[in-house]
């Protein structure tokens, strides 16, 4: 096995998806994109960071004591770290090592391909009743050379593999990875180059020439649909989502509701969520919306799917 190594978020055991089975999932970090929404922050920095919950801080100081950069400052009902002066991306985690009272976490360890087969094959008897292993994060393209050998020692282990990514990298890069796939798992945002821009950072036209290549090279496919109200919920975007679709002969698609539960993530990072104003869309909205690709004759679920389910 190929020793490579991949700075990890978080490895989800026994994830019960909608549909039938049990899944691994492998949270790497590092994401090309920046959605003002996104539900996961702490995935996007492809560093290690630390978190902080002020909920379990008692304000003894002991952090600000040890940092050797003097990132931490205290305040009578406050602590603030300085990020662009903490350096937990370089291994510093004596912050941590003082904490007795788990205020202060890092996200992002260090592990080989084999140290993290390791740890799925603890669900491996689960995979027989349907589910397998998945990789997502953060985005798996950013860490091709491992997430490619990962995906080709589970498919060793006759894993059923998924790949969830927002495909924003170049051919060869997604080609290498998508190889050791039994299906790709692809976000597609906004339809208009520029709107996507917008609320992402990056235009959209490598994301959607990488689906159609990926499409015609008859890869395995879902597309899900993070729905934002006021950013890609009209009816215009849904329709050219669903023409786009139809056009490279794509059948499935996950409609994801927007929601606020990662609002509390940001906290723990010192950022201010950009989204916290929008509201969450009505069941009857998704219903609608649901409606308007099924329309279309695509095969449409509200939330995400067991991806191996159809």
């Amino acid at each position: 096995m190929v020793n490579q190594t991949g700075m990890i978020a978080d490895i989800k055991h026994c994830s019960l998806q909608d549909g039938p089975g049990v899944w691994t999932t492998v949270f790497v970090k590092g994401c090309p994109l920046r959605c003002l929404w996104c539900h996961n922050p702490e995935m996007v920095n492809p560093n290690r960071e630390v978190w902080y919950v002020e909920a379990n801080c008692s304000f003894c100081g002991k952090c600000v004591e040890v940092c050797p950069e003097e990132a931490i400052k205290m305040y009578d009902d406050e602590t603030v770290i300085d990020r662009a002066v903490c350096v937990a991306d370089k291994g510093c985690q004596k912050c941590i090592d003082v904490c007795s009272t788990a205020a202060l976490t890092v996200v992002g360890k260090e592990m080989t391909v084999e140290d993290v087969v390791k740890e799925v094959q603890k669900d491996e008897v689960l995979y027989h009743r349907g589910g397998g292993v998945c990789i997502s994060g953060g985005d798996p393209s950013l860490q091709a050379d491992f997430a490619a050998e990962f995906l080709k020692e589970c498919q060793k282990h006759v894993f059923r593999t998924s790949l969830v990514t927002c495909a924003y990298t170049n051919w060869n890069m997604l080609n290498k990875v998508a190889k050791y796939a039994d299906l790709m798992i692809i976000d597609i945002k906004q339809m208009d180059p520029l709107k996507h821009k917008e609320g992402t950072g990056i235009s959209n036209e490598l994301i959607l020439e990488n689906i159609a290549k990926l499409a015609k090279s008859g890869k395995k496919m879902r597309i899900r649909l993070p729905l934002i109200p006021g950013y890609n919920d009209s009816e215009e975007n849904l329709r050219r989502t669903a023409q786009f679709m139809l056009a490279n002969n794509l059948k499935y698609i996950d409609l994801l509701p927007f929601h606020l539960h990662a609002t509390f993530k940001y906290k723990r990072e010192g950022k201010k969520y950009a989204c916290y104003w929008v509201k969450e869309p009505s069941k009857e909205e998704m219903e609608n919306h649901k409606a308007l690709f099924e329309s279309y004759g695509l095969q449409v679920a509200i939330g995400d799917q067991d991806p191996f389910s159809r």
